[in-house]
């Protein structure tokens, strides 16, 4: 599956800061490579979070995922797509799908 206007978040300012204090979050697509793990401290909505393996297969949603609380996406994770609430289960997205993320 192809997910397009994906933004990625490569440098320190961007991982950083990422969705925190953020709002209107339904229509977001942001990706963090090299990241297996990542919290929702300092966010205002819930997301959707697909952790990625290196070759883009899903191996772990969680989706809703609330604000102050910390997520991983277990040792075959590398990367981390954020959507909008409800965004993963529109899509259908599930466990060993294929995802190619295609930037804006």
């Amino acid at each position: 599956m192809r997910i397009e206007k994906v933004r990625t978040a490569t440098g320190f300012g961007d991982r950083l800061r990422g969705l925190m204090l953020r709002r209107g979050l339904s229509d977001v697509r942001m990706l963090f490579p090299r990241c297996a793990s990542v919290h929702t401290c300092f966010m205002l909505e819930p997301i959707d979070l697909v952790f990625l393996s290196r070759a883009g297969e899903v191996v772990a949603l969680r989706p809703n995922a609330r604000p102050w609380r910390f997520f991983s996406g277990g040792a075959a994770a590398d990367s981390v797509l954020e959507l909008g609430p409800g965004k993963a289960v529109e899509l259908a997205l599930a466990i060993g799908d294929e995802i190619e993320c295609q930037s804006d």
